[in-house]
């Protein structure tokens, strides 16, 4: 199937997954709990889904399963730094992929327990969707293209699920959608995006839940943002021309209109649900 084709489908089977999907979900719900099962039916269907498209695009799977250590480093290290715009939002919410009304559930978690929905909720089912299925299919047509439009849709589409965030929280996701797919297109590897995810949602719990840490875990964060990016300066120059090969003017404006309308289907289904409730 047509890379193009095949995005178009993607998109529309997974962003109305909620239509066809609450039968999947309640038998989870029922034997792990509301919300461990919730993520566990979600992070299943999106292994099927990438599957599935996969099937239907056989190109979309140009994934490498090793884990260059350097460029994971030194992508860690500039997903860090996105973290900027959003600092004064620290404070205000424990993690930054659940709902508020998930947010005491999740205070009372431990580390284990809050490391783990954090590779169901976002590390795991996130990468395999935004990172895989979509980039990936965009990359085969165009690779800028497919970079804008993710990365907005990824930072801007975080308001659908969080009504309350900021816009300078979501300027913080879209800047972090744009490193990891960027990472993801230079790499190759899924298991670099995602533990860079993972590691960018837990910075933020373990800041709020270990209040006597917070100048070590403040530290040792600082270190993961300079150390990469000075020791490993060779590396960058390299992301750097590799994004200057693949930039044109063509595929911003092409990502920017794929952005727009991505989040306006979105924004029109959200309507149409709710003017038939």
């Amino acid at each position: 199937m047509n890379p193009l084709t095949a995005f178009i489908l993607a998109f529309l089977l997974y962003i109305t997954h909620g239509l066809y999907l609450s039968g999947f979900i309640r038998p989870f719900q029922r034997r792990f709990g509301e919300i461990e099962g919730y993520w566990i039916a979600m992070s299943t269907f999106t292994l099927v889904f990438a599957v599935l498209i996969t099937l239907l695009c056989p190109e979309l799977y140009f994934v490498r399963w090793s884990f260059p250590i350097g460029y994971f480093l030194l992508f860690l290290s500039l997903s860090i730094l996105t973290f900027v715009p959003a600092l004064f939002e620290v404070k205000k919410s424990s993690s930054p992929e659940i709902s508020e009304e998930e947010v005491k559930s999740v205070k009372s978690m431990g580390f284990k327990d809050v490391a783990l929905l954090q590779i169901i909720s976002a590390a795991l089912p996130e990468e395999l969707v935004f990172r895989y299925v979509f980039l990936g299919l965009l990359s085969l047509w165009n690779p800028f293209a497919g970079l804008i439009a993710l990365s907005l849709f990824f930072g801007i589409g975080h308001r659908f699920s969080h009504p309350n965030r900021n816009w300078n929280v979501l300027i913080s996701n879209a800047l972090i959608g744009f490193v990891l797919g960027l990472a993801y297109l230079y790499t190759k590897s899924l298991l670099v995006v995602m533990v860079i995810h993972w590691i960018d949602d837990m910075i933020p719990w373990a800041f709020i839940e270990y209040k006597n840490l917070r100048g070590a875990i403040a530290g040792a964060t600082a270190l993961l943002t300079i150390l990469p990016l000075v020791l490993l300066w060779g590396r960058l120059i390299s992301v750097i021309d590799y994004l200057m090969g693949i930039y044109s003017n063509e595929g911003l404006i092409l990502g920017t209109g794929i952005a727009i309308a991505m989040l306006g289907v979105v924004y029109l289904g959200l309507k149409l649900l709710k003017s038939r409730e």
